[in-house]
């Protein structure tokens, strides 16, 4: 959740009623319908409200996707990694599909205009979510189901980097058959010890 720093504690009727506003508006009208000026009118509070709470719109809809997020995607700590990583991709497949991606797109436009909230973004969003996966796959590389020489954090980026590249490209579905060619394809690789750490000197 993006904190401000000065302010009264948040209504929680106010907070709900904000972020709600944002995600329908969002939907409705896409970006460029989505202002401070309609979030307020819709949820009956007033833009020094807002301000105080949010130093701008985007982190209205960041803390909007984190809510989502961090309700509708959760890991299971004890399954193989077929499983849990099959789990992961499925439940954040659904989430885009059911309204995320808008939220996803709207943020990373953001975050090329405005180099304080893309630090912001990858604070509290993106290296979050690399965390979730990352874990996953040291999960895994305890219990044997992958090397462990490979590079975790570059698994981290395959598996993010195609997901929002068919994201922000739209060439292609997002939905539980890409989740599970991904999670298949992954499994493939994580179990391929990288080339340059087996060849010898």
């Amino acid at each position: 959740m993006v904190k401000a720093n000065i302010g009264r504690p948040r209504s929680e009727k106010s907070r709900e009623a904000i972020l709600n506003a944002a995600h329908d508006l969002l939907h409705e009208q896409g970006g460029t319908g989505l202002t401070i000026e309609a979030i307020a009118r819709r949820a009956e509070v007033g833009k020094p409200t807002i301000y105080r709470w949010w130093p701008t719109l985007a982190d209205i809809v960041l803390e909007a996707l984190l809510r989502q997020a961090n309700s509708e995607i959760t890991v299971s700590a004890s399954e193989p990694l077929q499983e849990t990583l099959g789990q992961f991709l499925r439940q954040s497949m659904k989430v885009i599909e059911d309204g995320a991606g808008l939220h996803l797109r709207f943020l990373m436009a953001q975050a090329q205009q405005d180099e304080g909230f893309r630090e912001r973004f990858r604070t509290h969003f993106t290296a979050k979510r690399r965390a979730v996966l990352r874990a996953i796959f040291l999960r895994a590389v305890e219990q044997g189901d992958i090397s462990a020489r490979q590079d975790l954090d570059m698994l981290v980026d395959i598996v993010f980097g195609t997901m929002w590249y068919r994201l922000l490209t739209g060439h292609a579905p997002m939905d539980e058959s890409f989740a599970d060619e991904l999670t298949e394809m992954t499994i493939r690789l994580s179990r391929t010890t990288p080339a340059q750490q087996d060849a010898v000197p």
